[in-house]
C-alpha cells in the first residue's frame, strides 16, 4: 500500500506519476495486542445479526447472548428500523466442494439487502465512533495465511472484500472482517463482543490464543522453475482482449507454445459490416450507429456498441496474431457456466498445462444503483468461474494454475467498487484453499490499475487510489511468477493516491516496505483519532502530545512547564489539511500558512500526554482550496484558549502581498528573571543570531532532524522547516539584555513555502517591517518566508 498525497508537498508541483514501479509484496500474519474489556461500548448499540440458514442458527444465539448481556439492543430481522451495527455471520459449511460455485449467492444478497436498507442513514453520518460492521470468515483463524489453517469455508474472503470496500459508500463505517475456524465456533460469542465496535485492523484472527493480522512485505519473485515451450498449451480465461489478451500474446510469441483465448460469444464470422476496418473507420462507423439508433434509448445504443467494438477487437486481435504465426485459438465458454466449463475441458484439457483465469466483469456505480443480477455477475464471473474450472483441472498434472485477482480486494476499492472488491478478495482465498488441494501450484496475483488497459473506464479516476503499472513492466513480472510457480497471493503495490481516506489509514499496518511509505506516513502519523468526518469538507480528530514519542515537547517550557511547540502544532496542522482535499482530487501544493494565532495557556502540557481536538474545514476561495485549522482542548468550554490559522494550496488566485493581520486582542508581559518564554535547545538546535549594522538580524540554522523529534520505530518526515520557524519564534520572544516579553496571543501573518530544507538554512530578518526569509546554503533556493510577525518593541 504505498501512499503518497502529492495535492499537499510543498514545493514545485509534482510531474505526472501516472505510471509508477511496482512493489512486490506478500502479506504475512503479524502478532495484535489482545482486545481490553469494556463491555459499556456495546451499552445500547443497536445490531442487525445476519446469519446463514438453520446450519448457524445455534452460533448465531449464541452471538446474540453475548451483545445482549453486555447491553446490545439486538435483532435478526430486517427491515426494522436503524441499526448502528451490522454483525455478520456470513456463509456456514459447505455440502461438498461442488457446493462452492452457489453457496454464496443467497447470503450475499441478504448482506446486500440490509446494507441497501441502512444506506441513506449511514451514507449522511458524520460520526467516526456509531457504525460499525463485522463479518465473520471461517478459514482457520489465521486468514488462510497459517500453515495450519483448516480453510473450511473459503468463501469468506468475498464478505472480507466487501468490508474493506465499505469505507467508499460509508466513509464513517468502521469495518472488520474477523477470522476463526469453523471447529472453534464456541469461541465465536467472545471474540465478536470482544472486536465489535473498535475502529483499529480491518482484518483480524483468532488462533491459538492468539490476535492476528496481515502485514505487507516486499518479497523478490522465486526462482524460475517451470518451463514452457512449443509442447506446452495454456487456456486464458477471457484473454480475448485487454489484459489477458497482452499475456496470451506474450507467451505465445516468447516460448511459440499454443494459447487457447475464451469469450462467451461466438468468434465473429468475419461478414460483420465492421470486419476487416481500422480503428478509424470504426469510429466512423460507430457515429452511424447512433445516427441509425435515434429513437431508441441511448443505454441500448451504447450497449450495442460496446458489443460491436469488443468483437472487433477479439477479431483483430486473434486473427493478426494467428497472420504472425501465432498458435492462438479462440473457444467460447461462459465459466460461469459449469456444463461449458466441463466441455471446454473435455475438448481441451488433455493437452492442457497451465490456466490463467482471467475473465472479469465490473459495474462501476455506488451500491444504490445496482441490481442484484448485475452484483451476481460480477461475483460469479471471478468465484464460480474459478470453481468450476479447478474443480475440472484439480487433477490434471498442470504446471500452473494462475488466477488474476486485483488490489481492490486486498486494500478495498474504489467508489462503485464494492461487489468487484468482494470478487477479487474471496478469488484469493479461495485459491488458497484450491491450493492446499491441488497437485500443482495455484497462485493468485493482485494487480493495481494496467496503464490504459483493461476493465476501468475512466483511467484518470483510478489514479486517485493508486497510480497504474506498465504494461510492458507488468507482463515481465507476471511470466517471472509463472516460472518461479508461485503459490498463494501475490501482490503488486504502487504508490496510493490522494483518494486514500482515514478508513484505510488505520485499518492496515503501515511498514517502511510500502512503496512511497516516507512521503505518506507524516499524513497518517499526525491523523490522530478521527471523532467527526465528512469527505472533502470535515475533519474533527483528537491528536495526542507524548513526551515518550515526542522527545521536543521537552524542549520548550511556558513559565517553567513544558509546552508545545508553535512549529509543532504548525506541523500538525499541515499534516491534517492534508485529508481534506477537493472531490476531484487535484493536484495542490501548501502555498502558505496565514492568520496564525496561537493563544500560549493552549501551549501548555497537562502531564505526560496531552490531547487536543484538531478541527480541519475546507473550503475554496475562487480557484484556491484554503483548509482552516483550529485547535482546543475537548474538555474546555467556548470561552477556552483556542489557536487558529488557514492552510492555502496552490494553483489557485495570488495572495496579496501584505499578510493579512487578525483582529485578536493582545496581551504583553514584560518579567524579569526567567523568562515566560524558554526553549532547551536540546532537541531544536539554537542559531547564534547577529544584528547586523542595518537593524537587521542574521543566521545560520541547523536543521532538526526527523529522528531528533520523534522517538518511534518510524519517523514521520516533516512539512515544514522546524527548526527555522522555532528560531525566529525564539528571537522575538527573548530579551537581550535580561528582560523578556510575551506577547499573548502569538500572531503571525503568513508563512509561505518555497522548498524542502536541505541542509542549514541563512535566515535574515527585519523586525521592522515583520520580515524573515530562509533560504539553503547548499541550493540557495529559498525555503520559507515570515511576514507579519515583528519582534517585540524594546525587546532589544
Amino acid at each position: 500500500m504505498t501512499m503518497e498525497s502529492p495535492q499537499t508537498t510543498a514545493g514545485p508541483a509534482a510531474k505526472d506519476t501516472a505510471v509508477q514501479p511496482m512493489t512486490r509484496m506478500v502479506w504475512q500474519l503479524t502478532s495484535l495486542p489482545q482486545r481490553p474489556g469494556g463491555p459499556a461500548r456495546l451499552t445500547g448499540m443497536r445490531v442487525l445479526l445476519l446469519a446463514d440458514g438453520e446450519e448457524r442458527a445455534e452460533a448465531a444465539a449464541a452471538v446474540e447472548r453475548a451483545l445482549t448481556e453486555r447491553g446490545a439492543l439486538v435483532r435478526r430481522q430486517a427491515p426494522g428500523g436503524p441499526v448502528d451495527a451490522i454483525v455478520d455471520l456470513t456463509v456456514g459449511r459447505v455440502p461438498g466442494d461442488d457446493g462452492l460455485a452457489e453457496a454464496w449467492r443467497e447470503p450475499l444478497l441478504r448482506t446486500v439487502g440490509a446494507l441497501r436498507e441502512h444506506y441513506d442513514d449511514w451514507a449522511e453520518e458524520t460520526s467516526a465512533s456509531r457504525l460499525f460492521y463485522l463479518a465473520v470468515t471461517y478459514l482457520g483463524g489465521g486468514m488462510g495465511h497459517h500453515p495450519q489453517d483448516d480453510l473450511a469455508q473459503p468463501l469468506g474472503g468475498i464478505w472480507a472484500g466487501l468490508a474493506k470496500t465499505l469505507h467508499r459508500e460509508f466513509p464513517n463505517c468502521n469495518a472488520r472482517v474477523v477470522d476463526t475456524a469453523l471447529s472453534a465456533v464456541d469461541d465465536l460469542p467472545g471474540i465478536v463482543a470482544a472486536e465489535l465496535g473498535r475502529p483499529g485492523e480491518l482484518e483480524v484472527g483468532y488462533r491459538d490464543g492468539q490476535r492476528l493480522t496481515l502485514t505487507p512485505s516486499a518479497r523478490p519473485a522465486g526462482e524460475p522453475v517451470v518451463e514452457l515451450g512449443p509442447d506446452d498449451s495454456v487456456l486464458i480465461s477471457g484473454g480475448g482482449r485487454g489484459i489477458g489478451w497482452e499475456l496470451a500474446r506474450t507467451l505465445a510469441e516468447r516460448h511459440g507454445l499454443r494459447v487457447v483465448v475464451t469469450g462467451r460469444e461466438p468468434f465473429p464470422t468475419g461478414d460483420e459490416p465492421w470486419a476487416g476496418m481500422d480503428e478509424a473507420e470504426l469510429k466512423v462507423y460507430e457515429k452511424q450507429v447512433w445516427a441509425d439508433n435515434r429513437g431508441r434509448p441511448p443505454a441500448r445504443t451504447r450497449r450495442d456498441i460496446a458489443r460491436i467494438r469488443r468483437l472487433w477487437e477479439l477479431a483483430a486481435n486473434v486473427t493478426g496474431a494467428r497472420a504472425r504465426g501465432l498458435r492462438v485459438d479462440y473457444a467460447q465458454c461462459d465459466f460461469t457456466d459449469r456444463d461449458q466449463v466441463r466441455e471446454l475441458v473435455a475438448r481441451e484439457g488433455a493437452t492442457l498445462t497451465g490456466v490463467v483465469h482471467n475473465a472479469g466483469v465490473d459495474t462501476a456505480a455506488r451500491l444504490p444503483k445496482k441490481t442484484d443480477d448485475e452484483i451476481l455477475a460480477t461475483v460469479r464471473t471471478k468465484i464460480e468461474g474459478f470453481a468450476h474450472l479447478f474443480g475440472e483441472l484439480r487433477g490434471h498434472p498442470l504446471k500452473f494454475f494462475c488466477s488474476v485477482g486485483s488490489l481492490t480486494g486486498r486494500l478495498g476499492g474504489m467508489v462503485g467498487q464494492l461487489e468487484y472488491a468482494a470478487a477479487n478478495e474471496g478469488l484469493a482465498r479461495l485459491g488458497r484453499w484450491a491450493s492446499g488441494r491441488a497437485g500443482f501450484p495455484v497462485m493468485t496475483l493482485a494487480w493495481p490499475t494496467w496503464d490504459r488497459i483493461g476493465l476501468i473506464a475512466n483511467f484518470s479516476a483510478t489514479l486517485r487510489y493508486m497510480a497504474a503499472i506498465d504494461v510492458t513492466d507488468g507482463l515481465a513480472k507476471w511470466q517471472a511468477e509463472l516460472a518461479a510457480g508461485s503459490d498463494g497471493e501475490v501482490t503488486f503495490v504502487g504508490p496510493l493516491g490522494a483518494a486514500i481516506d482515514p478508513g484505510q489509514a488505520i485499518g492496515y499496518p503501515i511498514v517502511p516496505d510500502l512503496p512511497g511509505f516516507t512521503d505518506t506516513f507524516p499524513k497518517i502519523y499526525h491523523l490522530g483519532e478521527v471523532v467527526t468526518y465528512r469527505p472533502h469538507s470535515r475533519m474533527v480528530s483528537r491528536v495526542t502530545f507524548d513526551r515518550e514519542r515526542a522527545p521536543v515537547l521537552t524542549d520548550f517550557l511556558m513559565g517553567g512547564v513544558e509546552a508545545v511547540p508553535v512549529s509543532l502544532l504548525l506541523e500538525s496542522a499541515v499534516r491534517g489539511a492534508e485529508w481534506i482535499v477537493p472531490e476531484d482530487f487535484p493536484a495542490l501544493r501548501v502555498d502558505c500558512l496565514e492568520e496564525i494565532v496561537v493563544p500560549l495557556e493552549l501551549l501548555r502540557l497537562d502531564g505526560p500526554t496531552t490531547v487536543w481536538e484538531r478541527e480541519i474545514t475546507g473550503t475554496r476561495e475562487g480557484r484556491t482550496w484554503v483548509v482552516d485549522v483550529s485547535f482546543r482542548r475537548p474538555d474546555d468550554g467556548p470561552d477556552g484558549p483556542r489557536a487558529s490559522l488557514r492552510v492555502v494550496y496552490e494553483p489557485g488566485d495570488t495572495r496579496s502581498p501584505a499578510p493579512p493581520r487578525p483582529a485578536v486582542a493582545r496581551t504583553t508581559t514584560w518579567r524579569s528573571g526567567p523568562p515566560m518564554l524558554r526553549w532547551r535547545s536540546s532537541v531544536v538546535p539554537a542559531a547564534a543570531w547577529t544584528q547586523l549594522p542595518d537593524g537587521r538580524w542574521s543566521a545560520e540554522v541547523r536543521p532538526c532532524a526527523s529522528n531528533d523529534l520523534w522517538a518511534t520505530p518510524s519517523v514521520p518526515r516533516t512539512a515544514l522547516a522546524v527548526s527555522v520557524l522555532e528560531n525566529v519564534v525564539r528571537l522575538c520572544a527573548k530579551a537581550l539584555a535580561g528582560l523578556s516579553v510575551a506577547v499573548d496571543p502569538l500572531v503571525v501573518g503568513r508563512v509561505t513555502l518555497h522548498s524542502e530544507e536541505q541542509g542549514n538554512s541563512v535566515v535574515e530578518g527585519d523586525p521592522a517591517l515583520g520580515v524573515w526569509r530562509a533560504k539553503s546554503v547548499v541550493s540557495g533556493l529559498p525555503v520559507l518566508t515570515v511576514t507579519g510577525f515583528p519582534r517585540p518593541l524594546g525587546n532589544g
